[in-house]
């Protein structure tokens, strides 16, 4: 962003400076409404200034020039007003000027803060090269809009029907739909707004400007109700529509944000960041939901335990970064053996689960043994791995608990690590069970 100083005070220019340059903007810094001018005049369409602020001065005899300029020139140049005695006179002169924002001198904590949001919110949230979605069946009110919205470097795509324009948007990602209450076909606006909310997508949310040439209160409610974000009246004032359509991509970015960070965050906070498997925290929340899934709708559920043969050796002879490096090693043969659907976490140092639904007894334990042999075969850090793995099935006297499934599958680890190591052991009773259904079916 390029911004333009107008102050005549070398301690407060500097201040200002400083706070714009670590902000990543360009700075101009002149003392007189005439040397801002000058700069103003002699300043290309490519290289005009974003940002004017400008002190109280800018009032006198030396500004007058300035303000005219500012005033009448096409370019619309945001002004930011610094003050340290607001009064009648000088609000009335800074409305008189466009001059909407007025920060004061006196605090320059808040200051600071002020013009650091200011600038912060115009460069993080550019609404250049958004997506609208414009629905209107009048041909010249969709030449004037689309007009005004080109001004903004917004990508438009028009249809004159709703049918059109509803297809459109449950195929493509926009940042607004604009539409006309008023539409000629079957369906209206109104039909429209309700349909995109009732959309079972994360798209459900885009946020919806209405527009109607009738002004009526019943219409206005009608359209808050089924979900319209803001309206505007037709023919639209070109500043207005600009300043409602800057809002309310804004706030979907923002949102869209959020959304990221808190999609972000709960990766973290599921995911090993060592091995990219499922963490405790995921497998406490996943469980539950696949072992009542098993029951309810009647398909194997089977887990199975895998648990490094003397790590701890690795780790005292090696180092904790060759630890580290095997860890990863395994857990990415685990990812790329398992079936989507299966859910692969790292339980514990050197110890593994994996979930396995619409899984027997039989078929996890000819999964264990193949995971078994690529494990020894791996060498990850050129090291001779192996690991000791137990299988475990759910069954009736498991219930709903999955401590009851995981303490079968781990008795069952016990007995591989006590037989000798690298090995596979299946729970007894989960076999017994398999059997008996087997017995039972021929």
């Amino acid at each position: 962003m390029k911004v333009l100083i107008l102050e005549n005070g070398r301690l407060f220019q500097k201040i200002l400076q400083d706070l714009l340059i670590e902000l990543g903007c360009t700075v101009s810094s002149v003392r007189t409404g005439e040397e801002g001018l000058d700069l103003l005049v002699s300043t290309d369409e490519d290289t005009r200034y974003d940002l004017i602020i400008a002190s109280q001065h800018i009032f006198d005899k030396t500004g007058n020039e300035f303000i005219q300029y500012c005033k009448n020139s096409e370019l619309n140049t945001p002004i930011i007003l610094l003050t340290s005695e607001p009064n009648e006179t000088l609000l009335k002169n800074a409305r008189a000027a466009g001059i909407k924002d007025i920060f004061p001198k006196t605090n320059i904590t808040y200051l600071k803060s002020s013009i650091r949001y200011y600038i912060q919110g115009k460069k993080n949230f550019d609404i250049q090269g958004g997506r609208i979605l414009y629905v209107e069946d009048s041909a010249s009110v969709a030449h004037i809009v689309t007009k005004y919205l080109k001004k903004l470097n917004l990508e438009i795509t028009h249809f004159a029907s709703a049918e059109e324009a509803f297809h459109a948007f449950a195929d493509n990602e926009y940042d607004l739909v604009i539409t006309d209450v008023m539409l000629e076909g079957t369906m209206d606006g109104l039909s429209l707004v309700r349909m995109i909310r009732a959309s079972n997508t994360h798209s459900a949310k885009t946020p919806i400007l209405a527009m109607t040439g009738h002004d009526d209160a019943q219409l206005r409610i009608d359209l808050l109700h089924a979900g319209i974000n803001d309206y505007v009246t037709k023919p639209p004032i070109e500043e207005e529509l600009a300043a409602r359509v800057n809002n309310l991509i804004i706030n979907k970015r923002l949102a869209d944000q959020v959304r990221q960070q808190q999609r972000s965050l709960y990766n973290i906070a599921m995911t090993d960041q060592l091995t990219t498997c499922h963490n405790r925290h995921s497998l406490s929340e996943f469980a539950p939901k696949y072992i009542k899934d098993s029951i309810r709708y009647d398909f194997p559920l089977s887990i199975m335990i895998l648990d490094l043969d003397h790590f701890k050796q690795i780790n005292d002879e090696f180092g904790h970064t060759t630890g580290d490096i095997v860890l990863s090693e395994i857990g990415k043969l685990l990812m790329t053996t398992c079936r989507q659907g299966d859910i692969v976490s790292r339980i514990g140092g050197e110890e593994f689960l994996i979930l396995l639904p619409h899984c027997s007894i039989n078929h996890a334990m000819n999964k264990a043994e193949k995971i078994r042999s690529m494990i020894e075969m791996s060498k990850p850090s050129e090291l001779n791995v192996t690991a000791s793995i137990g299988i475990a099935s759910l069954l009736d006297e498991h219930e709903d608990d999955f401590d009851r499934l995981y303490k079968a599958a781990d008795n069952a680890v016990y007995h591989s690590k006590e037989n000798g190591r690298n090995q596979v052991t299946a729970d007894p009773r989960s076999i017994e069970d398999s059997e008996l259904k087997l017995a039972s079916n021929v």
